[in-house]
């Protein structure tokens, strides 16, 4: 997990990982897991583009970028190196570090600096923990779907901003990640 200290920009991206019920055969196919049968609209609020963007135009998108399967590793990846702590729910992951914000830290001295690195040291290493355990965890519920990685960034425009914040994944299963 990383931790913002410095200059952060209003841009942002997220990775989500989407457990769908199946290998999507088509984008039609997709479309239907995503969104179910009926055909509707997302209004675009984000900036310029289209102001309205039909789930079909979603699906077409987002099955064009399923590549391949993520292995248990991906997943790992994908949400140890973002924002997740607001995702964990304590009495899923029961005693987890939930310690002091280093992020706010600044030291005097080299024996504060030494204790500082070591609380940083102790929190990359809790948060590693804590990322297996939410990729261990959803792999386990959903080893029988066909799981995958994806990246949306609003860097991209509007047609990125919708991607990444207008929860097109909010009928499956998922875990989005921020890396902002």
């Amino acid at each position: 997990m990383k931790i913002r200290t410095g200059f952060v920009s209003n841009s942002s991206s997220s990775s989500f990982v989407v457990a769908f019920l199946h290998k999507p055969k088509s984008a039609k196919d997709l479309k239907e897991m995503m969104f179910g049968k009926q055909e509707w609209h997302y209004s675009n609020i984000y900036g310029d583009g289209d102001k309205d963007v039909s789930t079909q135009r979603i699906a077409d998108s987002v099955f064009a970028d399923i590549k391949r399967k993520a292995t248990k590793k991906q997943i790992f990846t994908s949400i140890g190196n973002g924002y997740f702590s607001s995702y964990i729910i304590p009495e899923i992951f029961p005693g987890f570090y939930q310690g002091e914000d280093a992020c706010h830290l600044s030291y005097q001295n080299e024996d504060e600096k030494k204790e500082i690195e070591r609380i940083w040291k102790e929190q990359e290493e809790v948060n590693a923990q804590r990322a297996k355990a939410i990729a261990d965890a959803f792999y386990a519920a959903n080893k029988d779907k066909y799981i995958v990685v994806l990246s949306y960034a609003d860097e991209d425009g509007s047609w990125g901003s919708i991607l990444e914040h207008s929860g097109i994944f909010g009928r499956l299963n998922n875990i989005r990640t921020s890396y902002h």
